[in-house]
């Protein structure tokens, strides 16, 4: 496993309006979708970024501001249950909507959406969504035609916003080689990234159902034994680091131990 992410300091070049952990939080959301759903050039980066901060008032939401009774009743989203309509209003940068729609991205993401829509509003799952619908609708073509109207009209329908998308997407064009997805976890050693994936997969898996008290305890003693093996090995760098000139810089030992702390300290 590795964690990706697209340049935070990129990211608010486009959107200013995010601050430094809104900006930090959306823009590894960003990275697990542009490299699972191959936005993995400039120019797809810069078109996806441009389109989704449209999309989603310049990052500052992944809900729909309207309270979804619009909605209610539409078979064709599959709203077939009373209080569907708000329960299942738009979600994600590219908004997600429907009771159908959850019932489809839930599967994907191995999440229980239909129980609890509000987490496909949350990074990131919402930039998680957004790219199925992107591969879905084979938004990727039109990046690669250069076809910027017609990727908008997929999207959107029709054309709205236009001059702002555009506006996005020329700042987005200034930095998109900080928007291409970088792995965050390539400093780790073998054994490192071992541990680092089986503590996130333990704890996705106690997210995913509710909980560590949900699970056979096999699952968190997994977990505390990949935490305990990641905070020695960050002890172990601080020792090396200072009793080393200069021992911070050498391989990589500042990144790494900065990346297992911040995951040991949640």
């Amino acid at each position: 496993m590795s964690e990706w992410t697209v340049d935070p300091v990129a990211l608010k070049h486009v959107c200013p309006n995010l601050d430094d952990r809104q900006a930090s939080d959306i823009a590894r959301g960003l990275g697990e979708a542009f490299h699972r759903y191959g936005i993995d050039n400039e120019r797809r980066a810069a078109m996806a970024v441009a389109q989704w901060a449209e999309e989603s008032d310049h990052f500052k939401t992944s809900e729909e501001y309207a309270s979804g009774s619009a909605y209610e009743g539409r078979r064709d989203l599959g709203n077939t249950h009373p209080g569907d309509g708000v329960r299942f209003k738009g979600r994600g940068r590219i908004m997600i909507t429907g009771r159908l729609n959850y019932t489809a991205m839930a599967h994907v993401l191995e999440l229980d959406l239909v129980a609890h829509p509000e987490l496909l509003g949350q990074p990131p799952h919402s930039e998680l969504a957004s790219g199925q619908w992107w591969h879905d609708h084979e938004c990727n073509t039109f990046c690669d035609r250069d076809d910027f109207k017609g990727l908008t009209r997929r999207i959107n329908g029709g054309l709205n916003g236009f001059d702002e998308r555009c506006r996005l997407h020329g700042l987005a064009q200034q930095v998109a080689s900080k928007l291409v997805p970088r792995d965050l976890w390539a400093v780790l050693t073998d054994d490192e990234r071992e541990n680092m994936d089986a503590l996130a997969t333990e704890r996705r898996i106690a997210k995913r159902h509710g909980g560590w008290e949900k699970l056979d305890g096999s699952h968190l003693r997994n977990a505390s034994t990949a935490k305990h093996w990641l905070m020695d090995r960050c002890t172990e760098l601080e020792r090396l680091a200072t009793a080393e000139a200069d021992g911070w810089s050498r391989a990589n030992r500042r990144r790494r131990h900065d990346l297992m702390k911040a995951a040991t300290s949640e």
